[in-house]
C-alpha cells in the first residue's frame, strides 16, 4: 500500500510541476488508469515472487529431506564400521591371547619333560656314585 501511494504522490507531484494548470477530470482519470495498471502488474510481481518462494521452499524441503536421509545411511555405515572394526580388533586380541595361552601350556610341557629328565638323571647319577662307592669298597676289602 506504501508502495501505491508512493506512486500516486510522485505521479502528482510530477504532474503538478510540468503543468502548472489545475488538474482535469481527464488528467486524473488518465493518472487513475496508470495507478490501477501499476496495481495490476504489481499484483503479477506478487504472484510471481509467491510462486518463486512457493518453488524455493518446495526445493529446499526436499533438499533437507535428502540431506536427513543421506545423514541416516551414513550413520548406519558408520556404526556398521565400528562394529566390523571392533570384530576385528577382538578377534586380533583373541588370537594374540590363544598364542599366549597355547605358548604357556607348551612351556609348561616342556618344563616338566625337562624335570623329568633332570630327575632322572639325578636318579643315575646317584646310582652310579652307589654303585662306585661299592666299587671302591670291594677294592679295598679284596686287595689283590
Amino acid at each position: 500500500m506504501a508502495f501505491k501511494f508512493a506512486v500516486i504522490a510522485m505521479l502528482l507531484l510530477s504532474s503538478t510541476v510540468v503543468a502548472a494548470e489545475p488538474a482535469t477530470k481527464a488528467d486524473i482519470q488518465a493518472l487513475d488508469a496508470k495507478v490501477n495498471e501499476m496495481d495490476k502488474r504489481l499484483i503479477r510481481l506478487e504472484t510471481k515472487v509467491d510462486e518463486m518462494d512457493k518453488r524455493l521452499v518446495a526445493q529446499i524441503q526436499a533438499i533437507q529431506i535428502a540431506v536427513t536421509e543421506m545423514d541416516k545411511r551414513l550413520t548406519a555405515r558408520i556404526d556398521v564400521l565400528f562394529w566390523a572394526i571392533g570384530s576385528l580388533i577382538g578377534i586380533v586380541l583373541a588370537v594374540i591371547v590363544l598364542l599366549q595361552i597355547l605358548g604357556y601350556f607348551q612351556d609348561k610341557r616342556e618344563r616338566e619333560n625337562f624335570q623329568k629328565q633332570l630327575a632322572e638323571l639325578q636318579q643315575q647319577f646317584q646310582q652310579q656314585q652307589r654303585e662306585i662307592e661299592e666299587l671302591k669298597s670291594r677294592r679295598i676289602v679284596t686287595p689283590s
